[in-house]
């Protein structure tokens, strides 16, 4: 199921449109914070790239892969409800770049 435009809207409206952007790419959006690529709406679902600080903020949260066999991205349910998805973006985009 590819995810619907409507909800790279409502993630759109959630974030500094100034730092992330959106790519659609095989019916699905590919996420990036500052041109670094941080994770992605699947499947009308926002999985972000597992690392350290990630996992240690959004603990409770499972593990979810985007597709059959690839590596497993940590879902966040209900995005509109996190508190700064801005920051976190910004956060996964640091460990990224070490």
């Amino acid at each position: 199921m590819a995810t619907e435009k409507e909800m790279n809207e409502l993630l759109l409206e959630n974030v500094d449109k100034d730092k992330v952007r959106t790519r659609k790419m095989m019916g699905e959006y590919i996420i990036y914070y500052e041109d670094v690529v941080i994770g992605g709406l699947y499947d009308n679902r926002l999985l972000v790239k597992a690392t350290k600080s990630a996992l240690e903020e959004l603990h409770s949260n499972p593990l979810a892969s985007p597709y059959p066999k690839a590596k497993k991205m940590i879902l966040v349910p209900d995005f509109t409800q996190h508190g700064n998805l801005t920051e976190l973006f910004k956060t996964i985009k640091k460990e990224l770049k070490k």
